[in-house]
């Protein structure tokens, strides 16, 4: 009787000992998973608002502002021309392209190309799905449009587009999430500034 409470209680000790070690690798193995989810899928947003920054800096260069609108900016990519200048022929070292346009040694040939054909290239997504994440919850950017004034009195037209945190990760560990978000001065991947002429710079660079 003895000998088999004995046997009982090693198993039982041994199956402690199993679940407590497993207990402990699922412990460590979770943060070090989400880490990997969390950057794969900040670097596909920080892609995706690249081409976002892309298609408003052209915007502004053909119309003098930016637009707080998607449906306006995938219908400007769709349709709109960007005007492309190329130098035919040689500078010599000992002239700047200035001086060899003056004499005549080189040339300007200026010609248009479709924007989705030059600048978005190289997406693998429809053109209409710019405005929206490309991981976590399919939601779409939030932007928006302001003028700031810089601190020498200059009007700066700025434009600001962001998604959550909580929504990039949607679907991964929600207290990993919260612990996130705590450690960082921002809960979203944003690209340009309201408050700021910032050269339409994203917070992660």
């Amino acid at each position: 009787m003895n000998k088999t409470v004995g046997i009982i209680i090693k198993v039982a000790l041994l199956g402690a000992i199993v679940a407590l070690a497993y207990l402990i690798v699922v412990g460590i193995n979770k943060p070090i998973k989400f880490e990997e989810q969390r950057v794969l899928r900040f670097n596909k947003t920080i892609d995706r608002l690249k081409d976002i920054r892309t298609a408003q800096v052209a915007y502004k260069e053909v119309t003098g502002f930016y637009t707080p609108d998607f449906d306006t900016l995938v219908d400007f990519i769709k349709k709109e021309d960007i005007r492309v200048v190329r130098a035919i022929g040689f500078v010599p070292d000992s002239l700047t392209e200035a001086q060899a346009l003056k004499l005549g040694i080189v040339s300007r040939d200026t010609f248009y190309v479709p924007i989705i054909d030059s600048l978005f290239k190289h997406i693998k997504y429809p053109i209409d799905s710019i405005g929206y994440s490309p991981v976590g919850k399919r939601t779409r950017f939030l932007m928006d449009t302001a003028a700031v004034m810089t601190g020498s009195g200059v009007e700066v037209k700025v434009f600001q587009c962001y998604a959550l945190n909580m929504d990039i990760l949607d679907g991964l560990d929600k207290q990993l999430i919260i612990n996130y978000n705590a450690l960082k001065n921002d809960s979203c991947m944003r690209v340009g500034n309201l408050k700021e002429a910032n050269n339409n710079a994203g917070n992660w660079e």
